[in-house]
């Protein structure tokens, strides 16, 4: 039976006021109106630039219910035609370390995630890491999505860098689960005490870790000697404990594949292979510098420090190969990164001030405040 407390697409303006405990976001089908699109971008700045195709000549509606869980948050949207996008200004701009998962239940989209191609239609499940790039055009949708932080899924996977473009098929088992247990979570979300929210988002990690293991292996290399790894179902706690190790020593200039090799007692064609799908080793780790340097330079409480000390202390020792692969990395400069994080928390994303929005009110970027402190 549909929760009464989540509008439909095609629900009158009329329609009751959510439960207690559910805030309405935004509303633009209720007497639509030019700013439409404009207050939705709004609502959404901070999470995903969005834009609409140049020939939609229809008018924009759409509407964001959440649950607000204190670590997380819970929307059930709706809306009409967009693209989504997240790139390095995007990602300093919103000052998010997240994953975030969502249930299309309407409609569904086209994208690609840092490389990794997406397809996604009703009943899918997708996750995307909101500290990396991705674009998706979409139909007119309804999903619900959750925001997650890093720090509630992460340690439940070996290899969390492999989640980022994940779906899950709607009708597969793991999809029908994940799909109804996020669906609960929008139904009675209203009902949950704050005092429970903890360890029913404990649970719900848990849960979305386990949906998604298979997807996850599925994603890996498949061939030569990596497979050997693969079959006998150790290359996901092989590449996990590498992974632990090569974050625990990025700044160390011994981080080097011969070190992992030595550590890790495997032979340097079977590293390669392990870490193909990033690129090979020495660009995994130097991934990972990177997204440390972009975290430290968009991080307000270290403004005052030189972008060329921050590079130093996790392992680039010449300036312009730094801002040459963090550029070629983020789509755009060290200095810009900085700025645009400096211009987003001047502008109101990062403290206590609001902005009145078309359709609806700040609520969004309120919650998004709020996940930044987690």
């Amino acid at each position: 039976m549909p929760n009464p407390s989540v509008p439909r697409p095609d629900q009158p303006a009329s329609a009751p006021a959510p439960a207690a405990g559910v805030v309405r976001l935004f509303d633009a089908d209720a007497g639509a109106h030019d700013a439409a699109f404009e207050g939705w971008r709004l609502a959404l700045d901070g999470l995903f630039d969005v834009s609409r195709p140049r020939d939609d000549a229809e008018p924009f509606r759409g509407g964001i219910v959440a649950h607000d869980f204190g670590q997380a948050v819970v929307t059930d949207t709706h809306a009409g035609g967009q693209r989504f996008r997240r790139d390095g200004r995007t990602i300093a701009r919103g000052g998010l370390d997240h994953f975030l998962v969502q249930l299309y239940r309407q409609g569904g989209f086209d994208g690609e995630a840092e490389g990794r191609d997406m397809a996604v239609r009703p009943g899918d499940v997708c996750l995307f890491d909101l500290s990396r790039t991705m674009q998706t055009d979409a139909g007119r949708f309804r999903n619900v999505t959750l925001l997650l932080p890093r720090t509630l899924l992460a340690p439940l996977v070996d290899t969390p860098d492999d989640l980022h473009g994940l779906v899950l098929d709607g009708s597969s088992g793991p999809g029908r689960i994940l799909a109804a247990h996020l669906q609960s979570l929008v139904a009675q979300g209203a009902l949950i005490d704050p005092a429970d929210a903890g360890p029913v988002l404990e649970g719900t990690a848990g849960l979305i870790a386990g949906c998604f293991r298979r997807a996850m292996a599925l994603a890996g290399p498949t061939d030569g000697e990596a497979a050997q790894v693969v079959r006998h179902g150790v290359r996901d706690a092989v590449l996990g404990a590498m992974h632990r190790f090569i974050d625990a020593n990025l700044t160390s200039p011994e981080l080097t594949p011969e070190a992992l090799m030595q550590r890790f007692h495997i032979s340097r064609p079977t590293l390669y292979r392990l870490f193909e799908s990033s690129g090979g080793v020495v660009a995994h780790i130097r991934a990972r510098r990177l997204r440390r340097c972009f975290a430290a330079i968009t991080d307000p409480a270290q403004a005052h420090r030189r972008l060329s000390d921050i590079a130093y202390d996790w392992g680039f020792t010449d300036d312009t190969a730094f801002a040459r692969a963090f550029r070629r990395s983020f789509g755009l400069s060290p200095r810009d990164a900085r700025r645009a994080a400096l211009e987003a928390r001047a502008a109101g994303h990062h403290d206590g001030t609001t902005r009145a929005l078309p359709g609806g009110d700040p609520g969004l970027q309120r919650l998004i405040r709020q996940l930044r402190t987690v």
